[in-house]
């Protein structure tokens, strides 16, 4: 039976219509096998360890388990979702038969050779392996990949030293930073506990840091730890613009109200910018004492510090919501009266009518 050529056409068509249609099931079915296959793994990690003594677990499961990740991508991002999920390693006497196991299945042989290989995914999941997984030497195993050609491992080898949180773990970060080898937004995002305080400290002081002086300004008010206070306020009272609008940003954070004179003398310096965050610090710091120097600032010739210092009194309470409604009605600068009609409505939900 002939075709003429347009039926022709149609009938191709479906059949190509159909077949991507057989294709795309084809894959959803596989996808939808392999996480079956994966949640089962999973399921495997949590029960192999048990729940009770060292006489609970299942070695012979953690090792056919371990080995499978050292050979297969899927098994080891199996094993970082269970690591994501809090499940594993055990933190009590399962720990050190559970290090144990995964030396003997050659995981740690199969990281190292992740690290050398030319896979960017298999290095960056290696390296957030080996340190979540608390093995030994983690910071130096790692530490090479700071200086991967690919930013997304160099990304992976940051977080992975961040979950390692040790001083070495903060120096080598800290030796990123001051080389250009990551985004100075990236590492001082990961320097924020008491383990990197004692780090960034030393680096203030130290020959050739001088360039990231403010970034470890900003990481200090991240540590939560009080020796930060008196080298922030240093920077605040003698540094570069960057380094003062940094310290006080830092000194606001680290929440301390013995530095509150250090800001509420900030709010007079020279570069609007500065004073913007001395007064968003004194805000985070909710400091009474600011008020009259706050009031004052809303007269500034920056609309942005006049906003931050209408915030900051807002977020004293009672007492500066008063100094507000006295700009309101008699404050002498015009923008100062709208600004802070401006937060008293924010506070209140309804207009507040500005003083001629």
């Amino acid at each position: 039976m002939a075709f003429d050529a347009p039926n022709l056409v149609v009938l191709i068509s479906l059949a190509l219509l159909a077949l991507l249609g057989m294709l795309v099931l084809a894959k959803r079915v596989l996808r939808d096998g392999a996480e079956r296959r994966s949640r089962r793994r999973r399921l495997r990690w949590v029960t192999a360890l048990g729940s009770g003594p060292v006489e609970d677990m299942r070695y012979g499961a953690l090792r056919a388990l371990a080995q499978h990740a050292a050979r297969s991508a899927a098994g080891q991002e199996d094993l970082l979702a269970v690591l994501a999920a809090g499940d594993v390693p055990p933190r009590d006497a399962r720990r050190e038969p559970f290090e144990r196991t995964l030396r003997v299945s050659g995981l740690r042989r199969a990281f190292r050779k992740a690290f050398r290989g030319h896979s960017p995914a298999s290095r960056g999941r290696a390296a957030l392996l080996w340190a979540r997984l608390g093995l030994p030497d983690a910071e130096q195993a790692i530490a090479p990949l700071m200086s991967d050609p690919d930013p997304d491992v160099r990304s992976a080898a940051t977080q992975a030293l961040a979950t390692c949180a040790s001083e070495d773990a903060a120096w080598t970060l800290l030796h990123a930073l001051r080389d250009g080898l990551v985004e100075p937004e990236r590492v001082v995002e990961r320097l924020t506990g008491g383990w990197a305080a004692g780090p960034l400290l030393a680096a203030l002081r130290a020959d050739g840091f001088d360039h990231v002086s403010s970034w470890l300004a900003e990481a200090l008010g991240l540590t939560g730890d009080p020796r930060a206070e008196g080298p922030l306020a240093n920077l605040v009272a003698a540094g570069d613009e960057e380094q003062r609008i940094r310290a006080c940003r830092a000194l606001g954070r680290l929440g301390r109200r013995s530095s509150a004179s250090v800001l509420i003398a900030a709010l007079a310096d020279p570069s609007p910018a500065v004073r913007a965050q001395a007064a968003r610090g004194l805000a985070e710091m909710r400091e009474v004492r600011s008020v009259d120097a706050l009031t004052v600032l809303m007269s500034d010739s920056a609309w942005w510090v006049r906003a931050r210092a209408a915030d900051a009194l807002r977020s004293l309470g009672d007492t500066g919501l008063e100094a507000l409604r006295e700009c309101v009605h008699a404050h002498p600068d015009a923008f100062a009266r709208e600004r802070a009609a401006e937060a008293l409505a924010m506070e209140h939900g309804i207009p507040v009518e500005v003083a001629a």
